[in-house]
């Protein structure tokens, strides 16, 4: 099977979408230090967007672990608005019921618990915190020209193994993880025709890494 003219089409026909890593660090610290210790080891404080940003921030922390921990929201006075420590511009909050409340006039920074329990704080207190990388999904687009059935398993699997190959040569399969994008039914390939000179068959694809 000549599965070596797959990876023609990389560059052109790949898209991504970023998503969130979150990294638990158990030290405990003030809001300022745990800001330059994200922003050193990995991107900044913690940021969601989402419930399932929540979601994956939660897996992070260990089992039992019920205190607070700094997240990237805070403010500069107690009546500017919320920013992000890496200044993005989602609005998700998780305020607990009567919060924020600014309580003594000087509560700048947010702590929140793993069940998404936000409440502002005073952020000279030292605790644990969580740190954000980006996740990158890459679904790239891929002709195959074979003699053999590109739907079955065996040789689908087998044309991962060469992508794998190919990433490792590279030094690029840390955190990968390759499947197959179902296009219609259960086929990930689509049969491509062409004018009488060219190939007269052509399978066509995505995968998603």
């Amino acid at each position: 099977m000549r599965i070596d003219l797959i990876f023609m089409l990389f560059s052109a026909l790949s898209s991504s979408v970023n998503s969130h890593l979150f990294y638990f660090i158990s030290e405990k610290m003030s809001w300022s230090d745990a800001q330059t210790y994200c922003r050193q080891n990995h991107i900044d404080l913690a940021t969601m967007d989402d419930q399932e940003d929540l979601i994956l921030l939660a897996e992070t922390v260990p089992k039992g672990f019920n205190e607070y921990m700094w997240i990237g929201l805070y403010r500069i006075t107690g009546t500017s608005p919320w920013i992000w420590s890496d200044q993005s511009n989602s609005m998700f909050r998780l305020w607990v019921r009567g919060q924020p409340n600014n309580s003594g006039g000087n509560q700048m920074c947010v702590q929140t618990t793993s069940a998404g329990e936000w409440n502002d704080w005073y952020c000279e207190d030292k605790l644990a915190f969580i740190c954000y990388a980006e996740k990158k999904r890459q679904i790239v687009r891929l002709e195959v020209k074979s003699s053999r059935n590109v739907n079955d398993l065996a040789v689908r699997n087998q044309i991962l193994q060469k992508i794998l190959q190919i990433l490792t040569e590279k030094g690029l399969t840390e955190d990968a993880k390759l499947s197959w994008k179902m296009i219609s039914g259960e086929n990930v390939f689509q049969r491509m025709w062409y004018q009488k000179n060219d190939v007269s068959q052509t399978p066509c694809g995505r995968n998603k890494d």
